[in-house]
């Protein structure tokens, strides 16, 4: 799979295909000035909306804000992951993969060494789950939990010994570096001496992977049920984020686009229940809420998804963050209640798979789920209805299929015994005042803006901002994590940059600014542009600090805090200093 990340097959394949051309076989473009615009086919785009620069080879939509290179544009309509995409158009480019020359990207050598490095540590936890008299109290906690050994092999579950170091001797015997394991989360260093411990003891090991099977992280549940906690994941890395990651997508996928629905659940032990009882069309979140990335992620593969919760209040809630979620990526969400104390892996041990797949079936539509809460709320008295019709209204808003949201704005008229019309207005009112929800992206200022589309055009130029402590200016995340890549990872090609952040935000914003910069033609000008970028953002940054300090100094007067006072007077005092 190194392959699809292989720049040179990407730029060959972007000389030998034309973005203008693809999008045509669409949607309908017309020349325009020096480029193109045409109705946009990611929302209900009644204007053209959706701008194309062949010379550039980018598309974006200035309406709901898609926009990327000839690979964003394929992948969005066609729900394609990347490597797939890549096959298809170098199929229609006559691009042979196989045959392609290889050349390492910089993306690949600083995180391919932590993909061989988790799959060492898969390798260690999977031996010792197989020893005789060291895996056996695992194996016998896997067999009891209804885990049978194909099934431990599909998905490489293993065993992390209790030994407090296993792990790092394994891995320090091997000669692989430990600053790269404790990098990736496996391993943590002593606060006292040298050396390191294992972060994961005396669990049973389930390896997280991408959508590629790679090992990006690990999750681990204990043996010993008055232990805890009980499940522990992996932390944040460059490989892996739990906000951008489901377990058991690479072995679900398929199913889930053979059924046209996704199940969603929380964890890999419930993932693994429904799994083994036949259910395969399920995903798993991983310690995390559901975010918008893992919404990107099902629509590849379904626009249908069933979310299963809890039935206490704290499930309702959940359920209803998803529901938001979902309707957001333009999916049509329903939701499964689990009786009162059931979770998926103790009701299929108690009713069987057959009731489950009932359960699942039965689901509830979105709007009908809602409604009842929300007139439960109203029947308590603790919403007018007014509060009621806007919060369904907001919703509503959010359904980007005109057909469905018409369906969806009649079925909530007849539940609430009010006029079609009156909520269709209030729709209509809040979408003309673009909240449809469909551009995700963190506002940001003129002269963030301005400073990375000098450095789009003119990444040469990073150095200028490198040793500026930019991430203290920058507020914008999309942005940071764009910067990031261009100044610390070195990544100067903008094919590169798109292919990294395929299907985020962040793709969306690179062609946006990229295609409102012609404006900037030469590097001396580019370089004084970026200067004069940086110091208006460090002086606003340190003017809203200015002013924050007033207002603190004045409650610590008011507080006769002599301590704090004189502390924030020095800050304001040195601050003032750098102006």
């Amino acid at each position: 799979m190194d392959t699809f990340n292989n720049d040179v097959i990407v730029k060959e394949i972007k000389g030998r295909l034309s973005i203008i051309n693809l999008i045509e076989s669409y949607t309908s473009v017309k020349k325009s000035g020096r480029g193109f615009v045409g109705l946009c086919p990611f929302h209900d785009d009644k204007n053209p909306s959706m701008h194309v620069d062949e010379e550039k080879g980018l598309f974006h939509c200035f309406s709901c804000g898609a926009g990327g290179d000839i690979f964003g544009f394929y992948m969005r309509y066609n729900n394609l992951s990347f490597p797939e995409a890549l096959t298809e158009l170098a199929k229609k480019a006559n691009v042979e993969i196989s045959k392609s020359p290889l050349k390492p990207t910089k993306d690949n050598s600083r995180i391919g060494p932590l993909y061989k490095l988790n799959n060492a540590a898969l390798k260690f936890y999977q031996k010792t789950l197989a020893l005789k008299e060291k895996g056996k109290a695992a194996r016998e906690y896997l067999k009891k939990r209804n885990m049978p050994p194909e099934l431990i092999d599909e998905f490489s579950l293993g065993y992390a010994p209790s030994e407090w170091d296993a792990l790092a001797k394994f891995l320090a015997k091997n000669n692989i570096p430990l600053n790269l394991a404790e990098r990736v989360g496996l391993i943590v260093k002593r606060k006292q001496g040298d050396g390191y411990y294992d972060r994961f003891r005396d669990r049973i090991m389930f390896p997280i992977k991408d959508l590629e099977g790679k090992v990006i992280g690990f999750g681990g549940r204990v043996i010993k049920e008055d232990e805890q906690p009980k499940y522990m994941n992996s932390p944040e890395s460059p490989v892996y984020s739990k906000r951008r990651s489901f377990y058991g997508v690479d072995k679900s996928r398929d199913f889930i686009r053979r059924e046209g629905r996704a199940v969603l659940v929380e964890g890999y032990t419930d993932f693994l229940a429904l799994y083994t009882s036949g259910i395969k069309n399920v995903v798993a979140t991983l310690g995390t809420s559901l975010t918008h990335d893992h919404g990107v992620i099902l629509r590849r593969y379904t626009e249908n998804v069933v979310v299963l919760f809890d039935s206490d209040e704290s499930g309702i809630k959940a359920s209803l963050r998803s529901l938001d979620v979902l309707l957001d990526e333009g999916l049509m969400p329903h939701v499964a209640p689990l009786p009162p104390g059931e979770d998926p892996d103790s009701f299929i041990k108690k009713h069987g798979a057959e009731k489950f797949s009932a359960l699942i079936e039965s689901s509830e539509s979105w709007i009908d789920f809602f409604i009842d809460r929300t007139l439960s709320r109203y029947r308590e008295g603790s919403l007018t209805m007014n509060q009621l019709v806007k919060e369904v209204s907001e919703l509503l808003i959010k359904v980007q299929n005109p057909v469905e949201r018409s369906l969806n704005i009649k079925k909530a008229s007849e539940k609430l015994g009010i006029r079609e019309n009156e909520i269709l207005s209030y729709v209509k009112h809040r979408k003309g005042r673009g909240q449809s929800g469909s551009n995700r992206t963190a506002s940001y200022s003129s002269h963030e803006k301005l400073l990375l589309t000098v450095l789009l055009k003119f990444p040469e130029l990073s150095s200028v901002i490198a040793d500026k402590n930019w991430p203290e200016f920058i507020e914008n995340p999309e942005i940071q994590s764009i910067l990031d890549e261009i100044i610390s990872g070195g990544v100067h090609d903008v094919s590169n940059l798109l292919v990294h952040f395929n299907n985020r935000p962040e793709q969306d914003l690179i062609s946006e600014f990229l295609l409102s910069s012609d404006g900037i033609t030469d590097a001396d000008t580019a370089g004084n542009m970026l200067e004069s970028c940086v110091r208006k953002l460090t002086a606003g940054k340190r003017d809203a600090r200015l002013k924050a300090l007033r207002l603190e100094i004045d409650q610590a007067v008011k507080d006769k805090d002599q301590q704090a006072e004189k502390k924030l007077l020095k800050e304001y005092s040195d601050l003032r200093k750098q102006k």
